[in-house]
Protein backbone atom coordinates (compact mmCIF):
# COMPACT_ATOMS: atom_id res chain seq x y z
CA UNK A 1 0.00 0.00 0.00
CA UNK A 2 2.83 2.38 0.89
CA UNK A 3 4.42 1.70 -2.53
CA UNK A 4 1.14 2.47 -4.34
CA UNK A 5 0.77 5.76 -2.48
CA UNK A 6 4.39 6.69 -3.27
CA UNK A 7 3.85 5.88 -6.96
CA UNK A 8 0.67 7.97 -7.07
CA UNK A 9 2.47 10.88 -5.40
CA UNK A 10 5.29 10.64 -7.95
CA UNK A 11 2.86 10.61 -10.88
CA UNK A 12 0.98 13.64 -9.58
CA UNK A 13 4.25 15.52 -9.06
CA UNK A 14 5.42 14.80 -12.63
CA UNK A 15 4.97 17.61 -15.12
CA UNK A 16 5.23 17.47 -18.86
CA UNK A 17 8.45 19.30 -19.82
CA UNK A 18 6.61 21.02 -22.69
CA UNK A 19 4.14 22.61 -20.29
CA UNK A 20 5.06 26.28 -19.64
CA UNK A 21 6.67 26.92 -16.27
CA UNK A 22 4.05 28.88 -14.34
CA UNK A 23 4.84 30.73 -11.11
CA UNK A 24 2.75 32.68 -8.62
CA UNK A 25 3.09 35.91 -10.62
CA UNK A 26 1.21 34.53 -13.61
CA UNK A 27 -2.40 35.54 -14.13
CA UNK A 28 -4.97 32.79 -13.93
CA UNK A 29 -8.68 32.71 -14.73
CA UNK A 30 -10.79 29.56 -14.36
CA UNK A 31 -14.27 28.68 -15.55
CA UNK A 32 -17.17 28.24 -13.15
CA UNK A 33 -18.82 25.81 -15.59
CA UNK A 34 -16.04 23.63 -16.97
CA UNK A 35 -12.71 22.19 -15.73
CA UNK A 36 -10.83 24.85 -17.66
CA UNK A 37 -8.22 27.50 -16.76
CA UNK A 38 -6.37 30.16 -18.76
CA UNK A 39 -2.86 31.21 -17.67
CA UNK A 40 -0.90 34.25 -18.80
CA UNK A 41 2.31 36.09 -17.96
CA UNK A 42 2.03 39.08 -15.58
CA UNK A 43 2.25 41.71 -18.33
CA UNK A 44 -0.81 40.31 -20.12
CA UNK A 45 -3.90 42.57 -19.83
CA UNK A 46 -6.44 40.99 -17.51
CA UNK A 47 -9.17 41.68 -20.02
CA UNK A 48 -7.34 39.54 -22.59
CA UNK A 49 -7.21 36.61 -20.18
CA UNK A 50 -10.93 36.89 -19.46
CA UNK A 51 -11.77 37.20 -23.14
CA UNK A 52 -9.77 34.06 -23.96
CA UNK A 53 -11.53 32.23 -21.13
CA UNK A 54 -14.93 33.33 -22.47
CA UNK A 55 -14.07 32.27 -26.04
CA UNK A 56 -12.75 28.90 -24.83
CA UNK A 57 -15.96 28.32 -22.87
CA UNK A 58 -17.97 29.06 -25.99
CA UNK A 59 -15.87 26.65 -28.05
CA UNK A 60 -16.31 24.04 -25.29
CA UNK A 61 -20.09 24.55 -25.34
CA UNK A 62 -20.20 24.24 -29.13
CA UNK A 63 -18.05 21.11 -29.21
CA UNK A 64 -19.93 19.29 -26.45
CA UNK A 65 -23.36 20.67 -27.43
CA UNK A 66 -24.21 20.84 -31.16
CA UNK A 67 -21.25 18.66 -32.21
CA UNK A 68 -21.94 16.15 -29.40
CA UNK A 69 -18.26 15.56 -28.68
CA UNK A 70 -16.84 14.60 -25.29
CA UNK A 71 -14.88 17.30 -23.46
CA UNK A 72 -11.09 17.12 -23.27
CA UNK A 73 -9.71 15.08 -20.40
CA UNK A 74 -8.47 17.22 -17.51
CA UNK A 75 -4.82 16.95 -16.61
CA UNK A 76 -4.10 14.62 -13.67
CA UNK A 77 -1.59 17.24 -12.52
CA UNK A 78 -3.77 20.36 -12.56
CA UNK A 79 -7.25 18.83 -12.65
CA UNK A 80 -8.31 21.00 -15.63
CA UNK A 81 -7.75 21.60 -19.32
CA UNK A 82 -5.13 24.36 -19.38
CA UNK A 83 -4.65 27.11 -21.96
CA UNK A 84 -1.40 29.11 -21.77
CA UNK A 85 -1.00 32.53 -23.40
CA UNK A 86 2.60 32.73 -24.56
CA UNK A 87 4.71 34.78 -26.93
CA UNK A 88 4.90 33.20 -30.37
CA UNK A 89 3.16 29.85 -29.93
CA UNK A 90 3.89 27.63 -32.91
CA UNK A 91 1.14 27.71 -35.54
CA UNK A 92 -0.93 30.24 -33.47
CA UNK A 93 -2.13 27.46 -31.20
CA UNK A 94 -0.37 24.22 -30.35
CA UNK A 95 -1.97 21.40 -28.36
CA UNK A 96 0.34 18.90 -26.72
CA UNK A 97 -0.38 15.47 -25.28
CA UNK A 98 0.06 15.70 -21.51
CA UNK A 99 -0.54 12.33 -19.82
CA UNK A 100 -2.15 9.06 -20.88
CA UNK A 101 -4.86 7.51 -18.75
CA UNK A 102 -3.26 4.30 -17.35
CA UNK A 103 -6.55 2.57 -16.40
CA UNK A 104 -8.94 3.54 -19.22
CA UNK A 105 -10.48 0.76 -21.31
CA UNK A 106 -9.45 2.56 -24.50
CA UNK A 107 -6.31 4.58 -25.07
CA UNK A 108 -6.97 8.19 -24.03
CA UNK A 109 -4.93 11.12 -22.81
CA UNK A 110 -5.17 14.65 -21.48
CA UNK A 111 -3.64 17.64 -23.25
CA UNK A 112 -2.96 21.35 -22.85
CA UNK A 113 -2.83 24.21 -25.36
CA UNK A 114 -0.41 27.09 -25.83
CA UNK A 115 -1.95 30.07 -27.58
CA UNK A 116 -0.17 33.03 -29.16
CA UNK A 117 -0.89 35.93 -26.81
CA UNK A 118 -0.76 38.40 -29.69
CA UNK A 119 -3.67 36.90 -31.60
CA UNK A 120 -6.85 38.95 -31.73
CA UNK A 121 -10.32 38.85 -33.22
CA UNK A 122 -11.52 36.08 -35.50
CA UNK A 123 -8.07 34.50 -35.83
CA UNK A 124 -7.83 34.03 -32.06
CA UNK A 125 -11.36 32.62 -31.81
CA UNK A 126 -10.55 30.12 -34.56
CA UNK A 127 -7.23 29.12 -32.97
CA UNK A 128 -8.94 28.57 -29.61
CA UNK A 129 -11.56 26.32 -31.21
CA UNK A 130 -8.89 24.36 -33.07
CA UNK A 131 -6.78 23.95 -29.92
CA UNK A 132 -9.74 22.67 -27.91
CA UNK A 133 -10.76 20.21 -30.62
CA UNK A 134 -7.18 18.93 -30.86
CA UNK A 135 -7.28 18.31 -27.09
CA UNK A 136 -10.45 16.28 -27.65
CA UNK A 137 -8.66 14.12 -30.25
CA UNK A 138 -6.13 13.20 -27.57
CA UNK A 139 -9.01 11.98 -25.45
CA UNK A 140 -10.77 9.98 -28.18
CA UNK A 141 -7.75 8.84 -30.23
CA UNK A 142 -4.31 9.90 -28.96
CA UNK A 143 -2.57 7.75 -31.60
CA UNK A 144 -4.25 9.51 -34.54
CA UNK A 145 -1.53 10.63 -36.94
CA UNK A 146 -0.76 14.34 -36.71
CA UNK A 147 -1.67 15.24 -40.29
CA UNK A 148 -5.11 13.64 -40.13
CA UNK A 149 -5.77 15.08 -36.68
CA UNK A 150 -4.88 18.62 -37.78
CA UNK A 151 -7.06 18.38 -40.90
CA UNK A 152 -10.01 16.94 -39.00
CA UNK A 153 -9.87 19.46 -36.17
CA UNK A 154 -9.59 22.28 -38.71
CA UNK A 155 -12.71 20.95 -40.45
CA UNK A 156 -14.70 20.95 -37.21
CA UNK A 157 -13.27 24.34 -36.22
CA UNK A 158 -15.01 25.79 -39.29
CA UNK A 159 -18.32 24.88 -37.67
CA UNK A 160 -17.39 26.40 -34.31
CA UNK A 161 -15.64 29.48 -35.69
CA UNK A 162 -16.16 30.12 -39.41
CA UNK A 163 -13.17 32.44 -39.83
CA UNK A 164 -12.25 33.10 -43.46
CA UNK A 165 -8.59 34.21 -43.19
CA UNK A 166 -6.95 31.09 -41.66
CA UNK A 167 -9.19 28.81 -43.73
CA UNK A 168 -8.25 30.50 -47.01
CA UNK A 169 -4.53 30.51 -46.17
CA UNK A 170 -4.53 26.82 -45.27
CA UNK A 171 -6.51 25.80 -48.35
CA UNK A 172 -4.28 27.85 -50.65
CA UNK A 173 -1.18 26.07 -49.29
CA UNK A 174 -2.87 22.68 -49.61
CA UNK A 175 -4.08 23.31 -53.17
CA UNK A 176 -0.65 24.60 -54.20
CA UNK A 177 0.77 21.10 -53.58
CA UNK A 178 -1.87 18.59 -54.75
CA UNK A 179 0.79 15.97 -55.44
CA UNK A 180 1.47 15.47 -51.72
CA UNK A 181 -0.30 12.98 -49.45
CA UNK A 182 -3.45 14.16 -47.68
CA UNK A 183 -2.11 13.58 -44.13
CA UNK A 184 1.32 15.08 -44.86
CA UNK A 185 2.72 17.51 -42.28
CA UNK A 186 5.76 18.22 -44.47
CA UNK A 187 8.30 18.84 -41.66
CA UNK A 188 11.08 19.76 -44.12
CA UNK A 189 9.01 22.64 -45.51
CA UNK A 190 9.17 26.20 -44.11
CA UNK A 191 8.74 26.29 -40.28
CA UNK A 192 4.96 26.71 -40.22
CA UNK A 193 3.97 26.01 -43.83
CA UNK A 194 3.96 22.23 -43.42
CA UNK A 195 1.39 22.40 -40.64
CA UNK A 196 -0.60 24.94 -42.66
CA UNK A 197 -0.69 22.40 -45.49
CA UNK A 198 -1.97 19.73 -43.07
CA UNK A 199 -4.77 22.02 -41.92
CA UNK A 200 -5.63 22.82 -45.52
CA UNK A 201 -6.38 19.11 -45.99
CA UNK A 202 -9.57 19.89 -44.06
CA UNK A 203 -10.91 20.47 -47.58
CA UNK A 204 -11.06 16.66 -47.92
CA UNK A 205 -13.20 16.24 -44.80
CA UNK A 206 -15.37 19.25 -45.65
CA UNK A 207 -16.02 17.73 -49.07
CA UNK A 208 -16.95 14.36 -47.57
CA UNK A 209 -19.20 16.06 -45.06
CA UNK A 210 -20.98 18.05 -47.78
CA UNK A 211 -21.28 14.99 -50.03
CA UNK A 212 -22.10 12.20 -47.59
CA UNK A 213 -22.67 13.62 -44.09
CA UNK A 214 -26.11 13.88 -42.53
CA UNK A 215 -25.19 16.61 -40.03
CA UNK A 216 -22.38 19.19 -39.81
CA UNK A 217 -19.17 17.46 -38.83
CA UNK A 218 -20.72 14.01 -38.94
CA UNK A 219 -17.94 12.41 -41.01
CA UNK A 220 -15.15 13.50 -38.66
CA UNK A 221 -17.22 12.63 -35.59
CA UNK A 222 -17.85 9.16 -37.02
CA UNK A 223 -14.12 8.69 -37.66
CA UNK A 224 -13.33 9.68 -34.07
CA UNK A 225 -15.98 7.31 -32.76
CA UNK A 226 -14.40 4.41 -34.65
CA UNK A 227 -10.70 5.10 -34.08
CA UNK A 228 -10.50 3.16 -30.76
CA UNK A 229 -11.28 -0.02 -32.72
CA UNK A 230 -9.45 0.78 -35.96
CA UNK A 231 -5.84 1.51 -36.83
CA UNK A 232 -6.20 4.81 -38.66
CA UNK A 233 -8.48 7.17 -40.56
CA UNK A 234 -7.89 5.55 -43.95
CA UNK A 235 -8.63 2.08 -42.63
CA UNK A 236 -11.96 3.43 -41.42
CA UNK A 237 -12.67 5.05 -44.77
CA UNK A 238 -11.59 1.89 -46.60
CA UNK A 239 -14.19 -0.12 -44.68
CA UNK A 240 -16.93 2.52 -44.58
CA UNK A 241 -16.91 3.42 -48.27
CA UNK A 242 -16.65 -0.10 -49.66
CA UNK A 243 -19.56 -0.39 -52.17
CA UNK A 244 -20.91 2.92 -50.83
CA UNK A 245 -20.53 5.06 -53.97
CA UNK A 246 -21.62 2.32 -56.37
CA UNK A 247 -21.53 -1.45 -56.59
CA UNK A 248 -17.90 -2.50 -56.28
CA UNK A 249 -16.64 0.97 -55.37
CA UNK A 250 -13.69 1.35 -53.01
CA UNK A 251 -11.62 3.99 -51.25
CA UNK A 252 -9.89 4.51 -54.60
CA UNK A 253 -13.12 5.92 -56.04
CA UNK A 254 -13.55 8.21 -53.04
CA UNK A 255 -10.02 9.60 -53.46
CA UNK A 256 -10.53 10.12 -57.21
CA UNK A 257 -13.85 11.84 -56.49
CA UNK A 258 -12.07 14.25 -54.20
CA UNK A 259 -9.36 14.75 -56.80
CA UNK A 260 -12.04 15.92 -59.21
CA UNK A 261 -13.75 18.07 -56.56
CA UNK A 262 -10.51 20.01 -56.03
CA UNK A 263 -10.78 21.57 -59.52
CA UNK A 264 -14.41 22.69 -59.16
CA UNK A 265 -15.39 26.20 -58.02
CA UNK A 266 -16.74 24.84 -54.72
CA UNK A 267 -13.13 24.17 -53.63
CA UNK A 268 -12.63 27.93 -53.36
CA UNK A 269 -8.98 27.78 -54.47
CA UNK A 270 -7.87 26.02 -57.65
CA UNK A 271 -5.12 23.38 -57.36
CA UNK A 272 -1.75 23.83 -58.99
CA UNK A 273 -1.66 22.23 -62.41
CA UNK A 274 1.24 20.33 -63.90
CA UNK A 275 0.42 21.57 -67.40
CA UNK A 276 -1.97 23.96 -69.12
CA UNK A 277 -1.92 23.50 -72.87
CA UNK A 278 -3.85 24.60 -75.94
CA UNK A 279 -5.78 22.11 -78.04
CA UNK A 280 -3.14 19.58 -79.22
CA UNK A 281 -3.17 19.92 -82.98
CA UNK A 282 -0.12 17.66 -82.77
CA UNK A 283 0.26 14.95 -80.08
CA UNK A 284 1.72 16.18 -76.79
CA UNK A 285 3.61 13.97 -74.35
CA UNK A 286 3.69 15.37 -70.80
CA UNK A 287 5.44 14.41 -67.55
CA UNK A 288 4.67 15.77 -64.07
CA UNK A 289 6.46 18.62 -62.35
CA UNK A 290 6.66 16.39 -59.26
CA UNK A 291 5.79 12.71 -58.75
CA UNK A 292 2.45 12.01 -57.11
CA UNK A 293 2.36 10.64 -53.56
CA UNK A 294 -0.34 8.23 -52.33
CA UNK A 295 -3.71 10.05 -51.95
CA UNK A 296 -2.31 13.00 -53.96
CA UNK A 297 -3.50 14.11 -57.40
CA UNK A 298 -2.10 15.58 -60.62
CA UNK A 299 -3.82 17.93 -63.07
CA UNK A 300 -3.40 18.70 -66.75
CA UNK A 301 -5.63 21.39 -68.28
CA UNK A 302 -6.48 21.33 -71.99
CA UNK A 303 -8.11 24.40 -73.55
CA UNK A 304 -10.74 23.42 -76.11
CA UNK A 305 -10.54 26.69 -78.06
CA UNK A 306 -9.27 26.10 -81.57
CA UNK A 307 -10.56 22.54 -81.83
CA UNK A 308 -12.62 21.82 -84.95
CA UNK A 309 -16.30 20.88 -84.46
CA UNK A 310 -16.73 17.23 -83.52
CA UNK A 311 -13.07 16.80 -82.54
CA UNK A 312 -12.25 14.21 -79.92
CA UNK A 313 -9.38 14.05 -77.43
CA UNK A 314 -7.27 10.92 -77.17
CA UNK A 315 -5.86 10.31 -73.68
CA UNK A 316 -3.12 7.77 -72.98
CA UNK A 317 -1.48 7.43 -69.56
CA UNK A 318 1.31 5.24 -68.24
CA UNK A 319 2.75 5.20 -64.72
CA UNK A 320 5.23 3.42 -62.50
CA UNK A 321 4.57 0.03 -60.99
CA UNK A 322 3.24 -0.23 -57.43
CA UNK A 323 1.08 2.86 -57.89
CA UNK A 324 -2.70 2.56 -58.19
CA UNK A 325 -3.22 5.53 -60.49
CA UNK A 326 -6.87 6.33 -61.22
CA UNK A 327 -7.86 8.74 -63.99
CA UNK A 328 -10.79 10.98 -64.84
CA UNK A 329 -11.34 13.65 -67.48
CA UNK A 330 -13.59 16.53 -66.41
CA UNK A 331 -15.43 18.72 -68.90
CA UNK A 332 -15.92 22.31 -67.72
CA UNK A 333 -17.94 25.15 -69.22
CA UNK A 334 -16.72 28.73 -69.56
CA UNK A 335 -17.66 29.52 -65.92
CA UNK A 336 -15.73 26.52 -64.58
CA UNK A 337 -18.81 24.46 -63.81
CA UNK A 338 -18.74 20.73 -64.40
CA UNK A 339 -20.48 19.43 -67.53
CA UNK A 340 -19.44 15.80 -67.13
CA UNK A 341 -16.66 13.59 -65.84
CA UNK A 342 -15.46 10.62 -67.84
CA UNK A 343 -13.50 7.83 -66.15
CA UNK A 344 -10.54 6.44 -68.06
CA UNK A 345 -10.69 2.96 -66.62
CA UNK A 346 -7.78 0.58 -66.20
CA UNK A 347 -7.44 -3.05 -65.26
CA UNK A 348 -6.41 -4.09 -61.77
CA UNK A 349 -2.63 -3.72 -61.28
CA UNK A 350 -2.32 -2.11 -64.70
CA UNK A 351 0.32 0.54 -65.39
CA UNK A 352 -1.36 2.06 -68.45
CA UNK A 353 -4.77 3.17 -69.68
CA UNK A 354 -6.26 4.95 -72.66
CA UNK A 355 -9.51 6.36 -73.91
CA UNK A 356 -11.17 8.91 -76.22
CA UNK A 357 -13.23 11.84 -74.92
CA UNK A 358 -16.11 12.77 -77.22
CA UNK A 359 -18.94 15.34 -77.45
CA UNK A 360 -16.71 18.31 -76.70
CA UNK A 361 -18.40 21.11 -78.67
CA UNK A 362 -20.02 22.65 -75.56
CA UNK A 363 -16.82 22.26 -73.52
CA UNK A 364 -14.55 25.19 -72.70
CA UNK A 365 -11.82 23.32 -70.79
CA UNK A 366 -10.89 19.72 -70.07
CA UNK A 367 -9.01 18.72 -66.93
CA UNK A 368 -7.25 15.37 -66.83
CA UNK A 369 -7.16 14.26 -63.18
CA UNK A 370 -4.83 11.50 -62.03
CA UNK A 371 -5.02 10.32 -58.41
CA UNK A 372 -2.54 7.98 -56.75
CA UNK A 373 -4.67 5.69 -54.57
CA UNK A 374 -1.59 4.08 -53.00
CA UNK A 375 0.10 0.74 -53.38
CA UNK A 376 -1.70 -2.58 -53.77
CA UNK A 377 0.06 -4.21 -50.84
CA UNK A 378 0.08 -2.98 -48.20
CA UNK A 379 -2.75 -0.40 -48.42
CA UNK A 380 -1.99 3.23 -47.66
CA UNK A 381 -1.26 3.88 -43.99
CA UNK A 382 -0.58 7.45 -42.76
CA UNK A 383 1.77 6.05 -40.10
CA UNK A 384 4.16 4.58 -42.67
CA UNK A 385 7.66 6.01 -42.44
CA UNK A 386 7.79 6.81 -46.17
CA UNK A 387 5.06 7.56 -48.71
CA UNK A 388 6.67 6.74 -52.02
CA UNK A 389 5.58 9.10 -54.83
CA UNK A 390 5.36 7.80 -58.38
CA UNK A 391 5.82 9.33 -61.80
CA UNK A 392 3.50 9.17 -64.79
CA UNK A 393 3.41 10.22 -68.43
CA UNK A 394 0.43 11.51 -70.35
CA UNK A 395 -0.02 11.57 -74.14
CA UNK A 396 -2.76 13.82 -75.51
CA UNK A 397 -3.78 13.91 -79.16
CA UNK A 398 -6.67 15.21 -81.23
CA UNK A 399 -8.81 12.76 -83.15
Amino acid sequence: MRNIVALATTLLAWQNPERPAVDAAWLKACSFRHPLCVHAKPATPANTVLTVLDETERAWDGATGPLALPPPDPSPTTGVYDVYLVDGASHDASTVLDERDPIARFDRASAFTTLDAHLTGCGRTHAIARGLLRAITFRVSPNLDTGSAEAQTESLAHALSPCIVPETTARATFQAHPERALPDTWPEFAPTAGMTYARGASLFYDWMDDSFGQQPGSIVRAIWALTPGKTDTFEILRSSFKNALSSGSTLDDLLLGFGVARVLPSAGVAPRTDWQIDWPAKPRRLAPRDPTAPTGSAYVVVRHAGAPPGARLRVEAIWEEHAKMRWNVVKLDASGREIARIPVASAERATATQGSIVDLDATDTLVVVGTNAGDFTPPFDPDDAVWEPHGWRLTLAAE
